[in-house]
């Protein structure tokens, strides 16, 4: 039986920790409350929320609702089928379907045997959700899975299950009799569907190319892609999304209603990996699927996919590019709230990022100054060598704090720059600032 408090365990930092901060004089960290962020809403789901575990349980909570006979007791409930009979004791979400196979639910037990007041199992009493997963393979009692499968999303029930689907003719004894039906008390919180990690294991090398075989088992690897997110595993969701974008790819296609279909598949594939890969700080992955991303938009992306290509940028140092990016996100959703705050960010960084290139400049040529310069000396040559440097890099400005400078320097820099095709100018903001840039910028 899988426990919430050992699946949901796992938690990720905001920010990842530096090796030397962490040995030296030690580094802050912050806890990720949450792995979703903006244009993360494919994933967002308050079913998975786990904040709500049971609080204290007294007593009356924990007896039994029915000591006397199983037979009166089915007098008042509805079969199902031969081995359970169910009442409702409190309707579900109607807008919501009954737990599917292939799901992850969440609900809350107790199980009794007839004529006894105490439960003989309970989650209650261990102030937890239970866990599981329907389908193949699940690992509960049978009689417990079957029942859960009729019920929706808030619905709590009392089931009387046989023993057939319990613990069968021989029981356990002393504790469990033999033939012993059971009676339930479940509630269901929620489910969150899980798809199929091995939807393409049994796939033959024949049906590959088939659209009709692959496109189903490609929504199963999507969605148990979805669910590892939602578990913190973002190495295993980038697999099964990668997985299913391949098989998409490698298909023939017979109409346009299959490529439509193909194409809308991939688009959420392709955004849902660069969220993914965000997670994972791998900023490139983002920038390349973002161009797949472009090509099947016909180069209009959705707000969630310039979001997820601003933050890569971002991480990448490419700042103004981000900025940009974040710009056409902003256009498309002008109320959301993390791309306005992105945004803003953003200007910080990129003024202390200008404020500090100019201040590294403004050192570097300071620092080569001669004590002593009279009219027509030659200019110092490591002086010299930074000018070439800075004619040589990308840049095409850069700012120089004019106070550092004596005039006859000022006069000296002049000349050097006109010889290098480069100009030397007050600022037309700040005449305590000098510009330094390019003539030829071809």
């Amino acid at each position: 039986m899988e426990e919430d408090n050992c699946a949901y365990c796992i938690q990720m930092l905001k920010e990842p920790l530096q090796l030397e901060k962490l040995v030296g004089p030690g580094s802050q960290f912050e806890v990720e409350k949450s792995p979703f962020s903006a244009g993360d809403d494919d994933f967002k789901v308050n079913e998975m929320d786990d904040s709500e575990n049971c609080s204290d349980v007294d007593e009356e909570e924990l007896a039994s609702p029915w000591t006397q006979s199983f037979e009166e007791l089915k007098k008042l409930m509805v079969p199902i089928n031969a081995n359970i009979f169910k009442r409702v004791i409190r309707e579900g979400q109607q807008d919501r379907g009954q737990v599917p196979d292939k799901a992850r639910v969440a609900v809350r037990y107790s199980g009794y045997w007839e004529g006894e007041s105490s439960p003989f199992d309970s989650s209650l009493m261990r102030r937890s959700k239970f866990y599981f997963e329907t389908g193949a393979g699940c690992d509960v009692l049978e009689g417990l899975k079957a029942a859960v499968l009729t019920m929706r999303p808030y619905e709590m029930a009392e089931f009387i299950i046989s023993y057939k689907l319990l613990f069968h003719e021989m029981g356990c004894p002393p504790r469990i009799k033999p033939r012993a039906d059971g009676l339930f008390k479940i509630e269901v919180l929620h489910f969150t569907l899980i798809g199929d990690s091995d939807a393409f294991v049994a796939m033959s090398a024949a049906d590959r190319d088939k659209f009709a075989v692959v496109y189903p088992k490609a929504l199963d690897m999507h969605m148990h892609g979805k669910d590892c997110v939602k578990r913190y595993r973002y190495r295993n969701a980038v697999t099964a999304f990668e997985r299913a974008v391949s098989s998409l790819n490698y298909c023939r296609l017979a109409n346009d209603e299959e490529e439509h279909k193909q194409i809308d598949l991939l688009i959420t594939l392709n955004q849902n990996l660069m969220i993914c890969y965000n997670k994972l700080q791998h900023p490139k992955r983002v920038c390349i699927t973002m161009k797949a991303l472009r090509s099947l938009t016909e180069n209009k992306p959705s707000c969630k996919a310039l979001y997820q290509e601003g933050c890569a940028l971002s991480a990448l140092g490419e700042y103004e590019s981000a900025r940009g990016i974040f710009m056409q996100a902003q256009a498309k959703q002008p109320d959301n709230k993390e791309i306005n705050v992105k945004i803003t960010d953003l200007d910080k960084t990129i003024k202390k990022y200008k404020e500090e290139t100019q201040d590294i400049w403004t050192r570097a040529l300071s620092a080569q100054k001669y004590k002593h310069v009279k009219e027509g000396t030659k200019c110092n040559p490591s002086l010299e060598k930074l000018l070439m440097e800075f004619g040589n890099s990308e840049k095409t400005s850069v700012g120089l704090l004019r106070g550092v400078y004596m005039n006859s320097e000022i006069e000296m820099l002049s000349k050097i720059t006109k010889e290098l095709e480069m100009k030397l100018s007050v600022s037309p903001i700040d005449e305590n600032l000098l510009n330094l840039s390019k003539l030829n910028l071809n």
